[in-house]
Order: C-alpha cells, then sequence, then structure tokens
C-alpha cells in the first residue's frame, strides 16, 4: 500500500505546519479509473487487465512496468525490439541520424558504439526506467539535455512527466525515501514552507469562492428557490435548511462544482 504526502496543511487555518498524513492511495484502481490516459498504450492494456481480472491491484505500476519491458533488455538489435514493441517502430539508428559529432556524441562514443545507440536508450529508458539524469551520468555527461536532445532527434517515444510520478507513486519504497527528503528539507527550511503554505491556502480559499460563485450563476432555478425560501425565513440555519428541503439541489450543485472545477483545470492547460 503506497503512502503519499502533502505540505500544505490548510484543514487548521491558524497553523500552517507540514502535513505527511495519508492523502490518497494511488493503486492500480485509482490509475484505472482516473489516469489511464496517462499511460502509454500498452501499460493501459496491462492495468486494464489487471483491474478488470481482479488482480492485484496494490502492485506498483513501476514493477508491471518492468516486467512488461523485461524482453526489450535481451533484444540485440534495434530491428528485433522494433518488432517485439510496435511503439518504438519510428525509431530512428543513431549513426544514421547524427552525422555531426558533438563533444557530448564522441563522450557518449566512448561507452557505446554510435550503431548500438539507439537500442542502448530504448533499454534503459524504457527497460530499466532511468531518468535522464541518470542516463546522461552513465555516459559521463554533466547535462541531462544532451540526451534529451538525442532522444528527440532519433525519435525514442517519452512517457512524459505525469507517467513518471504515476510509477513513483506506487512503488512504496520510493514514496518513503521521497517523503523522508521533503521532511528534511522542510525541517530546514521552515519558515519558507510556513509562507508558502499560507499563501496556498489563500490561494485555495479564492479558488473554491471562484467556483462555488460560478456553478451558482449555472443553476438559476436553485437560486430562485433560496431567494424564496430566504424571504420566509431568518437566520443562517436557513441555508441547513434549504438544503435539507432540497437533497437534490444540494447534489446538483456539487455536481455543478465538479464540472465547473474541471474546466477551470482544462483551462489552465490549453
Amino acid at each position: 500500500m503506497s503512502i503519499q504526502f502533502s505540505t500544505h496543511n490548510y484543514c487548521n487555518s491558524r497553523k500552517y505546519y507540514p502535513n505527511f498524513s495519508g492523502a490518497r492511495d494511488i493503486n492500480l484502481k485509482y490509475i484505472y479509473d482516473k489516469r489511464l490516459r496517462l499511460l502509454p498504450q500498452r501499460m493501459r492494456v496491462k492495468v486494464a487487465n489487471a483491474v478488470e481480472n481482479n488482480g492485484d491491484i496494490f502492485e506498483p505500476l513501476r514493477d508491471i512496468h518492468l516486467r512488461t519491458y523485461a524482453p526489450l533488455l535481451e533484444c540485440k538489435t534495434l530491428g528485433k525490439a522494433q518488432n517485439m514493441f510496435y511503439e518504438f517502430r519510428d525509431v530512428l539508428p543513431a549513426n544514421v541520424v547524427i552525422k555531426h559529432k558533438s563533444p557530448n556524441v564522441k563522450k557518449i562514443m566512448e561507452s557505446v558504439k554510435l550503431e548500438d545507440l539507439s537500442l542502448v536508450l530504448l533499454k534503459e529508458r524504457w527497460g530499466n526506467l532511468k531518468t535522464l539524469d541518470e542516463i546522461a551520468k552513465q555516459f559521463g555527461l554533466k547535462s541531462r539535455s544532451a540526451i534529451a536532445w538525442l532522444m528527440d532527434i532519433i525519435r525514442i517515444p517519452d512517457f512524459g512527466a505525469n507517467y513518471h510520478r504515476l510509477l513513483s507513486s506506487t512503488d512504496e519504497t520510493l514514496n518513503k525515501k521521497i517523503a523522508q527528503k521533503t521532511k528534511d528539507y522542510n525541517a530546514a527550511h521552515r519558515a519558507y514552507v510556513i509562507q508558502r503554505n499560507r499563501e496556498l491556502s489563500a490561494k485555495n480559499k479564492e479558488l473554491n469562492r471562484q467556483i462555488s460563485q460560478m456553478a451558482w450563476d449555472r443553476l438559476p432555478h436553485i437560486k430562485e428557490a433560496m431567494s424564496k425560501l430566504a424571504s420566509e425565513t431568518t437566520g443562517p440555519e436557513r441555508f441547513a435548511a434549504f438544503w435539507e428541503k432540497y437533497p437534490e439541489y444540494a447534489k446538483e450543485y456539487a455536481q455543478m462544482k465538479k464540472i465547473v472545477a474541471q474546466e477551470l483545470r482544462e483551462s489552465r492547460h490549453q
């Protein structure tokens, strides 16, 4: 069972200290229900099969990925890897694409032949799940940018930051290491963390107010019913009385807030 941690505790307005209590279990069922679109196609099928066939939903996504792409590590040629994994069909041989041998390329060639580089990068990134920083260090490079550039021109597909986060979030051992590092950082930068959480709390309150108002404006029939009841009763209890009298309106309002929140999220990523 994996852990989740958050440094933002907005439940207590008088305290802004780091909060490492569990927030949500990121397991295969959650990924299947909420995040399946973020997975590479082959992994979508694997996760769907695991969930739909009553598999172990607490098996780390990282373990499933490593098992799925383990045969890649046994491939001797790029062609063999492409025949086995269709997602790599557009990958180009590095020795065909790279004509000018830059200092970084020459450095890499001290460790691997240029004609083998595409396959090696596939194995390290997809088969071993190494980060770009780890691959760069492996080749004696100072920056991950050279590896990112190579993967781009060779057309090696990358799985993106969101998938990488999901891989990490379902790995309990890795989660514990990240949580400990975060705790250590927050302890060393306590004043900064407190100030940041205050700012986040204020931002969340304003965002929730905005979502509530936008949802309310889209439900004129509920506003009309509320106004009618307000003219008949007084005091703050009239709001509780309204939702108790019209539970279907409470559900409709809650659903509309979810819709508005989703629209705002999507608009930020456009």
